[in-house]
């Protein structure tokens, strides 16, 4: 059966009808006296009072970042009767700001650092603070836009195809491309799509360009919550069985049409309601600054089910192939920051109405801490985590106003710790202390020291802290000049990699004091004491960047040892 005989309309060679679609709903929004044209490619849009910046991102289907940068906003907070430049087609001129990097803002606008240098005939990879850019519009996944010298046969090589399949998937009759088309380097999208730690409705609507309503009613789904496991149909009217056989995954012997997944992809005895296992938040966001929730386990039940759930971590991981074997042989503590009794900073920020939204750095800190340790694992490293939680691994989230809500339930990673009698994370000496305990038994375990190259250690944080810049801070320090030493090299071949404005700073910190690691360094990876980096914090996308900024300082660290 071929896929496109369920597509209302067949797919036009250039051009999605998602874009069609989009156009239409722009073209009703002129004839409300909404827009005006602006610059080529982009439209003015005069704020409606009902308006938050989230709604006007859905609204044009246009990135929040890119409307945000398109504009120079520092938050989120817009106003009735502003004009707003809307990126259609582009940002025309972005001013290259502290911490921006070629690879971090092809990160952020999901394209290539070669697209981006490309499109602007730059040179090399290098940026200065201050100067203009142009970014291309937004190319949906499975699309690529057409740059100046590209040719077809090297855009099919580039993306795993022949020029007869890119030819085909395009009703291309030769050729013959000019720059700024699109092409589809996919093949029409498959009939089912089973769902993965993480996904949501909405993420998995957006990877194949259908509406979340549609997907909804396929699946008859009456709420967003679904299930790593789970299979959805991509085409209205389609069987389960079809759209798994369009697949090649072959079922359990047990599995029901909602229930079908591959072998051993998730634990089906833990419990799990959305992004959270075990147990959940009473609050679908934190409503305050004060507001935080205890542990609803004992500090044994909480071991042993952060266990259980990063052990599931540990296995998605390794079904991933491996990037290269840059990292073979050493050994990564990552300390993620605070936690259990300790929240870290909390900060309240505004959002599109000037409503309060509230930043727990502890939560996020444990976040960019799972995507580094995943970052890593695809080098070849070894890797171990110094505090736990028992109800979540990575957390996406759909709605950049549900803020992450301040749970007191992480527990150090250290069965000793979790007993009668025993305490969670605290930010005293002696919880400080443990830390480098635990990270001294993991770094000298049999499997850390076989063959082992080096060890690291990276506490990562978000502090609000109004004496230091913008910009990412590598912290270091040492109990004597050697580790002084080795620390400060550490966070010096890190900084470049994280960003213009990023910058090594000395300091008194006794976690980095007397370390086990051969190095090691604490990372505030966002300094939310600015609205920019708290609102930052919250994007998904820019913790994952965050993330792999500090794995690519890792392994110029590694490549040099």
């Amino acid at each position: 059966m071929s896929h496109n005989q369920h597509l209302e309309n067949p797919r036009p060679s250039l051009f999605s009808s998602r874009q069609r679609s989009r156009r239409l709903g722009i073209a009703l929004l002129a004839g409300a006296g909404l827009l005006f044209p602006g610059r080529t490619g982009a439209l003015n849009y005069t704020v409606a009072p009902s308006d938050t910046l989230y709604g006007l991102s859905l609204k044009f289907e246009v990135p929040l970042n890119r409307i945000i940068r398109a504009n120079g906003l520092e938050n989120e907070y817009i106003r009735p009767g502003e004009v707003l430049e809307i990126p259609l087609e582009g940002i025309e001129s972005l001013e290259v700001q502290p911490g921006d990097t070629l690879s971090g803002l092809a990160e952020e606008f999901g394209l290539s650092r070669d697209e981006i240098r490309r499109y602007n005939r730059l040179e090399s990879d290098m940026l200065r603070i201050g100067q203009k850019i142009s970014i291309p519009p937004a190319v949906p996944e499975g699309e690529y836009q057409v740059l100046p010298g590209d040719t077809l046969l090297e855009i099919a090589l580039n993306h795993n195809l022949s020029v007869e399949e890119l030819r085909r998937i395009n009703n291309l009759e030769n050729d013959v491309i000019h720059p700024g088309d699109r092409l589809e380097i996919t093949p029409p999208r498959p009939e089912g799509h089973l769902v993965k730690n993480g996904e949501s409705i909405w993420s998995i609507a957006r990877k194949y360009g259908i509406e979340m309503d549609e997907l909804k009613s396929w699946n008859n789904l009456k709420e967003d919550v679904i299930h790593p496991g789970e299979l959805l149909v991509l085409y209205r009217g389609i069987k389960p069985e079809l759209a798994l056989a369009s697949l090649s995954v072959q079922p359990p012997e047990h599995a029901t049409d909602r229930n079908i997944s591959p072998p051993d992809i998730t634990n089906p005895e833990i419990p799990r309601e959305g992004e959270y296992f075990f147990s959940f938040p009473k609050q679908s966001r934190q409503p305050d600054v004060n507001y935080w929730e205890a542990p609803d386990a004992s500090i044994i039940v909480d071991y042993r089910r952060a266990n259980e759930v990063l052990d599931m971590f540990r296995k998605e991981i390794s079904r991933e192939p491996v990037e290269d074997s840059t990292l073979r042989g050493w050994h990564i503590v990552i300390d993620p920051g605070h936690g259990g009794l300790d929240p870290g900073a909390i900060v309240s920020v505004p959002d599109g109405n000037g409503n309060p939204v509230v930043i727990t750095e502890d939560e996020y800190a444990y976040d960019i801490s799972l995507r580094l340790y995943r970052a890593l694992s695809e080098h070849g490293a070894s890797v171990s985590l110094t505090v736990i939680a028992p109800d979540h691994q990575i957390r996406e989230g759909t709605d950049p106003r549900c803020t992450f809500v301040h749970r007191k339930n992480e527990v150090y990673n250290l069965a000793s710790q979790n007993t009668p009698g025993g305490w969670r994370p605290v930010g005293s000496s002696e919880g400080l202390d443990l830390r480098k305990t635990i990270a001294a038994r993991q770094i000298n375990s049999t499997a850390a020291a076989k063959k082992r190259n080096g060890s690291l250690y990276i506490s990562i944080h978000a502090d609000n802290t109004p004496d230091l810049p913008e910009g990412t801070a590598v912290l270091f320090d040492g109990m004597n000049e050697d580790e002084k030493k080795r620390s400060r090299e550490f966070a010096e071949t890190l900084v470049p990699y994280l960003g213009g404005g990023s910058f090594v700073h000395g300091q008194q910190l006794r976690v980095l004091e007397d370390n086990p690691a051969d190095a090691s360094v604490l990372v505030e990876v966002r300094n939310i004491h600015y609205t920019r980096n708290a609102w930052a914090l919250r994007s998904p996308e820019l913790r994952e960047q965050d993330a792999r900024r500090i794995a690519r300082g890792i392994v110029a660290w590694a490549e040099k040892h």
